[in-house]
């Protein structure tokens, strides 16, 4: 035979006191300052390696107060470039070749200013009186050569606390671009359309040798931010003989020799091969040394002797 069995257990509702427990702080800093920085920054090749390039405040500032941390808490921070610096700016290398960056900033109670380390830290603990940061200021420093790199947005530094929403940072807020400015070089204005007056010699005067009647000159090129000139020669070649400039003159069996004289060493230019000629700029100036002169080139007769060389430049 079966039989039915009902359990009958009581519920029983344990009542616990429940006790409040203050905050480990009466208050967090929340607050985000903000860098606006030009799109792009320029850096002349002239500004010395360790200078400062551009020194600029973040927006947003903070009242001044001091949170009181009763009970010790955990912070960390959150940085934005690995551990180490430029030894000479102390500055931290962004993400833009030969550009370092260094943030300062001040706190409640006359702190600062003094520059914040831009890496990963902690956990630190908070106790006791903690100061609000009331003003940040970054400062970007040159610490080798500058090409042309970007910053990209976002944060640089921030302070979190451990169960709390609540954190105070700093923030680039839009990319900005660190570039060398523009190489510009033109010919000196008297060198553009530039006649070389050659001195009137006799037909006898080229009997028994090639050339005569040699003319030293300078062609100049005026740059700013540039190092190097690239000068290239070209023309119509003399008639049988290519490393002579064709004469358009009167005067028969003669053209016109053209030459650098590039420290001290006279090299021939020719129409249409080894006709390119580098310079280095040296106070914002790259002159070419240059040499024209009469050259036999057949039997030679009387008249004129008028030739064309163009010139064109290059430069980085």
């Amino acid at each position: 035979m079966k039989y039915a069995m009902k359990l009958v257990f009581p519920l029983l509702a344990l009542c616990v006191p429940t006790v409040a427990q203050a905050a480990p702080c009466d208050r967090y800093q929340s607050d985000t300052f903000i860098l606006n920085l030009p799109a792009t920054i320029t850096v002349p090749d002239s500004l010395p390696v360790g200078s400062l390039i551009h020194r600029q405040a973040f927006n947003g500032s903070a009242p001044e107060y001091f949170a009181n941390c009763t009970v010790s808490i955990a912070s960390w921070i959150d940085g934005r470039y690995p551990m180490g610096t430029d030894p000479v700016t102390r500055s931290y290398p962004t993400e833009a070749p030969g550009v370092g960056v260094r943030i300062t900033m001040r706190w409640a109670g006359g702190g600062g200013p003094a520059a914040f380390s831009l890496f990963n830290q902690g956990p630190t603990p908070l106790y006791g009186k903690v100061p609000s940061f009331t003003s940040a200021e970054a400062s970007f420093y040159k610490i080798g050569p500058v090409t042309d790199g970007t910053v990209p947005s976002g944060y640089f530094w921030s302070r979190r606390i451990a169960g709390v929403t609540q954190r105070f940072s700093l923030q680039l807020g839009s990319r900005v671009r660190f570039v060398r400015p523009a190489a510009t070089c033109d010919l000196a204005a008297g060198d553009v359309n530039r006649t070389i007056p050659l001195t009137p010699i006799k037909v006898s005067d080229l009997r028994d040798i090639d050339y005569a009647g040699m003319l030293n000159f300078e062609l100049t090129a005026n740059c700013t931010n540039a190092t190097n000139v690239t000068f290239r020669f070209s023309g119509t070649p003399a008639p049988g003989n290519n490393v002579l400039f064709a004469n358009t003159g009167t005067a028969s069996g003669v053209a016109l020799w053209l030459g650098s004289r590039i420290n001290g060493v006279q090299q021939t230019i020719s129409p249409n091969a080894n006709n390119i000629r580098n310079v280095a700029v040296s106070g914002n100036r790259a002159v070419l040394p240059l040499s024209a002169a009469y050259h036999k080139n057949g039997t030679v007769g009387q008249g004129t002797l008028a030739s064309t060389a163009t010139v064109n430049i290059t430069y980085n």
